[in-house]
């Protein structure tokens, strides 16, 4: 599969950019070190920002590389650093995709989540040449659920115990959004 860079995407409030070093204090703040926004993550919260430098560094190598889709969500207005939203497990023979977001408590409930996740999927549909892209949260994570399904997605079942965090065992609820639900397919595909 093919790589094309990952480029800045705007929506009428959000604009989806390549995180920077100076993304860290935003990060450690508002995402990395929330016990809240962590709570279903696979990371645990960050004790330190030296843990936001090492994870933002990564991301930057992975840039470096051009196999990195990873976009900051940051505010039109301000810049400002408000979440992450990224595709991932690509599968080239089935032309599927997977994502993985998450925003700073401050943010919830104002539709920000939707409005990010739309436009990636779009970008995913109509420049990746993505055919689905799959989605999952841990059980508890009813309002991720919610987010999935305001963007389009529809639910396709349950996997039990897929996630484990701090000896807690949790099934995992699957999403997933077909490109012919978000528009029709020409004839040639």
């Amino acid at each position: 599969m093919v790589f094309p860079e990952l480029k800045t995407l705007k929506t009428e409030r959000l604009v989806l950019r390549k995180l920077t070093i100076e993304d860290v204090p935003a990060y450690y703040e508002r995402l990395g070190s929330s016990e809240a926004v962590t709570r279903y993550m696979l990371f645990n919260p960050h004790q330190d920002i030296s843990e936001s430098v090492a994870s933002i560094q990564k991301v930057l190598h992975r840039y470096e590389a051009g196999k990195c889709y990873r976009w900051g969500i940051a505010l039109k207005e301000t810049n400002i650093l408000i979440g992450m939203i990224e595709l991932l497990r690509f599968d080239e023979e089935t032309g599927t995709c997977s994502f993985a977001y998450m925003l700073g408590k401050q943010w919830w409930g104002r539709g920000y989540a939707t409005e990010a996740m739309q436009e990636v999927f779009r970008f995913a549909f109509e420049e990746l040449g993505i055919r689905k892209i799959t989605g999952d949260h841990m059980a508890p994570n009813a309002a991720s659920g919610a987010v999935m399904r305001k963007a389009g997605m529809t639910r396709t079942g349950i996997i039990p115990g897929k996630y484990e965090k701090h000896g807690q065992v949790y099934d995992a609820v699957c999403y997933e959004l077909v490109r012919a639900q978000a528009e029709p397919l020409s004839a040639n595909e």
